[in-house]
């Protein structure tokens, strides 16, 4: 048998949220002084979980890939967050945020 260590190693994860509320809301204006809501059915997340081993220390780093909407307007049906803005919660919506940190794989919170 050959001897081994694991040095790095990742998981993907895909979670897919249909969205009830009628407030979750994407402004697809581009132009904050003629905003343009538009109600959120679906949001979709991809994150990647990486663990890097060194001797007996482990770095875990987990890292947002992907943020899809699924929009209830016959123009606008999908819209996704630019991957420059993927790991700046603070250009998404509040409730955007809460929900990538609630599903967010490596921690206690989100359901499972």
């Amino acid at each position: 048998m050959v001897t081994s260590t694991v040095t790095y190693q990742f998981t993907e994860t895909g979670v897919r949220l249909r969205i009830d509320d009628e407030t979750a809301t994407l402004d697809v204006s581009g132009d904050p002084a003629r905003p343009n809501p538009i109600r959120v059915t679906e949001l979709a997340i991809s994150y990647k979980a990486t663990e890097t081993r060194t001797g007996d220390t482990v770095k875990t780093a987990t890292e947002i890939t992907n943020i899809t909407y699924l929009l209830n307007h016959a123009d606008y049906q999908v819209a996704y967050v630019h991957p420059d803005h993927l790991e700046q919660p603070q250009e998404w919506p509040a409730w955007v945020a809460e929900l990538v940190d609630q599903y967010r794989p490596n921690t206690t919170k989100g359901a499972r």
